[in-house]
């Protein structure tokens, strides 16, 4: 079979092996143009923020501020509520919950007066702990769906997921359990740094499984089977430093530290001043702290959710600055409607 020469075929294939067209293919194909799987960024810059409500009440309830998200294999997502408040009074006599992300006035002139849903988690309760005065509801995630991306790109991702080889260090997350995990991040997670120590020896990490439980408790999950969590579990005093988004990079790098033994301080760098009580040395970028005990435990799949007492807080210096980070496909749904999003890429 004799195949004629056709130039405009021949320019097209000319093409295909040039960076600018692989980049334009893999976003047709993918619809990611941002690399990066979960992307930095200063929570205090972070314009037009989604809002998450609790759509299971009788009235939804914005929990934006207050949920936590603590755990992703499997999702965990606790909601502290008042025990005495209308809102927890009916939330407790519920099984399944639903968590609606969507957006909010602060939208308007950018995509439009109406709200839009974005995504979904279904969930159901698996614990109840008591803090004070509130009462703590943990859920398990049961399904998750989303529209961050078209329904062709999350396909052609998901077979791509699903190959994805997996290594001991880190938690292949497949199928609805990972759509379940990027929607969890459309939210901003804080990044925060524990320092845990006894004598002269400490290990720093990062964290953002975490938050507080209003201004007396704190709760954090970590790792079963890891060096940070071991340490916390039977040493029970933390500290866990709010730091700077310009310390970005430094921040990440301590992640190999969940599975380093504690050592001399001289390891880490550090702020010039320690935690007024437990005199721990505070991560280099700090910009306040609190001084935790632990009081409370529990697991629940690959996590150990562990349960804090307020010791001390202090805010050392003028910043408002926060690190954060979200999932590359909420932060692609921004930059395809040109949402300003101030990334910091490693």
């Amino acid at each position: 079979m004799t195949i004629a020469y056709n130039p405009k075929i021949s320019v097209f294939l000319g093409k295909v092996g040039t960076l600018p067209f692989k980049n334009n293919l893999k976003k047709l194909l993918t619809g990611l143009s941002i690399s990066q799987e979960y992307i930095c960024l200063d929570l205090a810059k972070h314009e037009y923020s989604l809002s998450v409500y609790l759509s299971a009440l009788p009235t939804p309830t914005d929990v934006t501020a207050c949920h936590l998200f603590l755990g992703y294999k499997p999702l965990i997502i606790g909601i502290p509520l008042a025990t005495a408040s209308e809102e927890y009074q009916a939330l407790k006599g519920l099984d399944h919950i639903q968590l609606t992300f969507k957006t909010n006035e602060t939208f308007q002139n950018v995509l439009g007066a109406r709200p839009i849903v974005l995504a979904e988690l279904d969930l159901k309760r698996i614990e109840i702990k008591t803090l004070g005065d509130c009462a703590i509801s943990f859920y398990e995630g049961k399904y998750g769906k989303h529209s961050f991306l078209n329904f062709i790109n999350r396909f052609i991702n998901q077979q791509r997921d699903n190959r994805r080889k997996s290594s001991a260090a880190n938690i292949n997350l497949i199928g609805n359990l990972y759509d379940q995990v990027r929607i969890a991040y459309s939210v901003p997670r804080i990044i925060s740094v524990i320092t845990v120590g006894e004598g002269e020896l400490f290990n720093m990490f990062p964290t953002d499984l975490h938050g507080p439980v209003g201004k007396k408790f704190y709760i954090s999950s970590l790792r079963i089977g890891g060096r940070a969590n071991d340490q916390v579990e039977s040493l029970k005093r933390v500290v866990i430093s709010q730091v700077s988004a310009s310390a970005y990079k430094q921040v990440y790098l301590l992640g190999k530290n969940h599975m380093q033994d504690l050592r001399h301080v001289a390891n880490f760098s550090i702020d010039n001043e320690r935690s007024e009580i437990y005199k721990f040395p505070l991560p280099e970028g700090v910009t306040q702290y609190r001084e935790l005990k632990r009081i409370d435990s529990f697991d629940h799949g690959i996590h150990k959710i562990h349960l804090y007492e307020v010791v001390n807080s202090k805010g050392l210096r003028d910043d408002s600055s926060i690190l954060a980070h979200i999932h590359q496909y909420y932060a692609q749904w921004r930059t395809d409607r040109h949402l300003p999003t101030q990334m910091l890429l490693r």
